[in-house]
């Protein structure tokens, strides 16, 4: 997705306001390690927030602030080895969201965390992306609503936590950002007709049976066992 409008006044305003639900969100979510897949805003911004020991940004595409280049449906980590993933309206932009979730579900540890964010198809911005023959938010390929992330996730079986919608400004590019809403904590909402965003926390169920994993089609890079010292390299 081109990120380029996030540095004008609409998306400094979204990222400040996505910025706040992820820092709520992380406050319940502790381990060793923590994933982002795919760059959104500034490369390292949410990583203040994690509670985690380790963090790290997993992104198709070298940039600044990736530390792990690795594409988002064949990642090159270890299964079972990450407490949390976090997808920045990463599904919204892969060529196989099923196929990125089956990744996420293969190295999450049981009971660890999946945090998404994600654009509301319903909302004010989801009705000019399709008036505008999804030219809205720029790069923006599809929305998925939460309910359809809700089924998906079930059907993995996950436990999920009601999703928080918000971002209700009007779906235009503005150059001046908007005024800071009063207060440090995010307001919760459950479905909103016209918020734009929401926010969806999930936990992968521990399970005492073996879970047979799907077959892939493609082989797979060397997998990193682990994130103690994340540098950017290229997956095979």
């Amino acid at each position: 997705m081109r990120s380029d409008w996030l540095q004008s006044g609409t998306g400094i305003a979204l990222l400040r306001e996505e910025a706040c639900q992820v820092a709520a969100a992380f406050e319940s979510i502790f381990g060793d390690q923590c994933v982002q897949i795919g760059a959104w805003g500034e490369g390292q911004l949410f990583r203040q927030f994690a509670r985690t020991r380790r963090y790290a940004v997993v992104a198709a595409r070298p940039a600044p602030g990736v530390d792990l280049v690795s594409t988002p449906e064949q990642l090159a980590i270890a299964p079972d080895s990450i407490d949390a993933v976090f997808l920045p309206h990463t599904l919204e932009t892969a060529e196989d969201p099923h196929d990125v979730l089956r990744e996420v579900d293969r190295i999450l540890r049981p009971d660890g965390h999946l945090v998404v964010l994600g654009f509301n198809p319903w909302g004010w911005w989801g009705l000019r992306h399709y008036l505008s023959r999804r030219r809205f938010p720029a790069g923006g390929h599809r929305m998925i609503s939460e309910f359809r992330l809700h089924d998906w996730l079930r059907l993995l079986d996950y436990r999920l936590d009601p999703a928080s919608f918000f971002h209700f400004a009007p779906p235009v590019y503005r150059s001046q950002v908007l005024p800071e809403p009063v207060g440090d904590r995010p307001i919760r909402r459950r479905w909103h007709p016209l918020a734009s965003c929401y926010l969806l926390v999930a936990r992968r169920e521990m399970l005492t049976m073996t879970r047979v994993r799907p077959a892939f089609r493609h082989r797979r890079a060397q997998l990193v066992g682990g994130l103690v010292n994340p540098t950017t390299r290229e997956a095979a």
